[in-house]
C-alpha cells in the first residue's frame, strides 16, 4: 500500500548543535492548479484508502490518526464542494453553447426567409401593377365584350390571375410570419445567451476562488503542523512493490515504473527505498523543522559515465557498480554531508529503523559523509 507518513510536529525543533537549518518548508506549487477539474494535489493525498495510518516516532499513534482524520474530513468536504459547483457550472455551459448554436440555425433561418422575401418583392409589385391597370377585369367585362371568345379569355385571364395573386400572397404572408418569429427568437436567445455569459463568468471567478481558498487552507494547515507537502504527495503516489520490478534489470537501466520520486526536485529511488526514505525524511523533519536535503539519487548509467569521468580514479564507482545505480543511495546535504554535524548523528542514530544506513567503507575509504545506502536482501 502506498506510504502517508503522518507524525505531528507540535512546534518547530531548535536545531542542537548551534545550527540553524532553514525554519520554514519550501514553497509549494499550485502549478497543477487547473479549473477544468479543480483537483488539487493535497485532496488526492488524503482520499487514499488508509492514508490516514500515520507513522509516528513519538509513540502517540492514535493522537496522529485522529489529527489526519479531522483533515482528512475536511479535505473531503472542499473537494465535494468544489465537484458540485464544476459540474453545475459544467452544466449551465453546455446549456450556453446549445443556446448559440440554436442561435446561430435561427439567424441561419431568418436570413434564408429574407432572402425569399427579397425574391418575391418583383412578382408582387408586378401584380400590384396589374390590379391597378386593370381593377374591372372580370365578370363586368363579360358584360360589356363584343365577342364570347375573348369573353372566356378574359373570365380565364382573371381567374389564372386570381390563383397565382392568392398563392403569392399566401406565401408571402407565411413568410413574413416565418421572419417575424426568427426575430423574436433570435432577439430572445442573444439576450439570453448574453445574461448567461456574464453570470458564467461571476460563476468561474467564483468557482476559482473557492479552489484556492479551499488549496490554501488546506496547505496551511499541513504547514501550521510541520507537515511536507512535497514528501506527502511523493508518498502517496508511491507503491513499494513497484520496486520488484527493477530486479531483472542491470544496474543503472532500471525502469521508470519501477522508481518512485522524492519529496525534492526530480530525485527518484526504487519505490520500497523511496518510501522507507520518505518515512526517515518525516522523522528527520520532526526533529530539525525541515527536509532532508538531497544533492544525488537514483543515478542511471549515462551519468554514472559522467560522474565516473569528472572524479579522480577511485573516487567514484565504475559505471555500473554503483549503489545509485540501483536506486538505493543517497548523497545528502544540509548538515549531514559533515560527520559529527547534529543532522549526521541523528541520521547516523535513526537511519536504521528506516532501512538506511552509512556504509563503513564512507567513513574512511572514501571519506563520503554524505553517502547513505539503503538496505539490500
Amino acid at each position: 500500500m502506498p506510504f502517508v507518513p503522518g507524525s505531528t510536529r507540535r512546534g518547530s525543533a531548535g536545531s542542537p548543535g548551534g545550527i540553524s537549518p532553514a525554519a520554514e518548508p519550501r514553497p509549494v506549487s499550485r502549478a497543477r492548479l487547473a479549473f477544468g477539474v479543480c483537483m488539487v494535489l493535497v485532496f488526492a493525498l488524503f482520499l487514499i484508502p488508509g492514508a490516514q495510518t500515520a507513522f509516528d516516532p513519538a509513540g502517540d499513534a492514535a493522537y496522529a490518526d485522529n489529527d489526519l482524520k479531522s483533515l482528512k474530513d475536511r479535505a473531503e468536504k472542499s473537494k465535494d464542494e468544489l465537484e458540485k459547483a464544476t459540474k453545475a457550472y459544467t452544466k449551465r455551459e453546455k446549456a450556453l453553447e446549445n443556446a448559440q448554436d440554436d442561435l446561430v440555425k435561427t439567424l441561419h433561418k431568418l436570413q434564408q426567409t429574407e432572402l425569399k422575401l427579397s425574391d418575391m418583392r418583383e412578382p408582387l409589385a408586378k401584380l400590384a401593377v396589374t390590379m391597378y391597370k386593370q381593377p374591372d377585369v372580370g365578370a363586368a367585362s363579360l358584360v360589356t365584350s363584343g365577342s364570347i371568345t375573348s369573353d372566356l379569355q378574359a373570365e380565364s385571364h382573371v381567374l389564372k390571375l386570381s390563383e397565382n395573386q392568392e398563392a403569392l400572397l399566401e406565401e408571402a404572408n407565411g413568410l413574413k410570419r416565418q421572419q417575424q418569429g426568427y426575430t423574436t427568437k433570435a432577439q430572445d436567445l442573444q439576450s439570453s445567451t448574453q445574461l448567461e455569459k456574464v453570470e458564467l463568468k461571476d460563476d468561474l471567478d467564483k468557482l476559482k476562488k473557492q479552489s484556492k481558498t479551499s488549496t490554501d487552507k488546506l496547505l496551511k494547515e499541513l504547514k501550521d503542523r510541520g507537515l511536507s507537502v512535497e514528501a506527502y504527495e511523493a508518498g502517496v503516489e508511491c507503491d513499494p512493490d513497484k520496486g520488484a520490478a527493477a530486479a531483472d534489470y542491470p544496474n543503472g537501466l532500471l525502469p521508470q515504473d519501477a522508481l518512485c520520486k522524492l519529496h525534492e526536485g526530480d530525485h527518484k529511488l526504487r519505490a520500497d527505498a523511496a518510501i522507507d526514505f520518505l518515512k526517515m525524511n518525516e522523522a528527520y523533519n520532526e526533529e530539525f523543522g525541515t527536509d532532508i536535503c538531497l544533492t544525488s539519487s537514483y543515478r542511471d548509467l549515462a551519468n554514472q559515465q559522467r560522474v565516473y569521468s569528472e572524479q579522480p580514479p577511485g573516487n567514484a564507482a565504475v559505471p555500473g557498480t554503483s549503489n545509485h545505480g540501483l536506486g538505493q543511495a543517497v548523497d545528502l546535504c544540509g548538515g549531514v554531508q559533515n560527520e559529527g554535524t547534529p543532522q549526521f548523528n541523528w541520521l547516523e542514530a535513526n537511519s536504521t529503523e528506516f532501512g538506511w544506513f552509512h556504509p563503513q567503507w564512507a567513513y574512511s575509504s572514501p571519506y563520503e559523509p554524505w553517502h547513505w545506502e539503503y538496505k539490500t536482501e
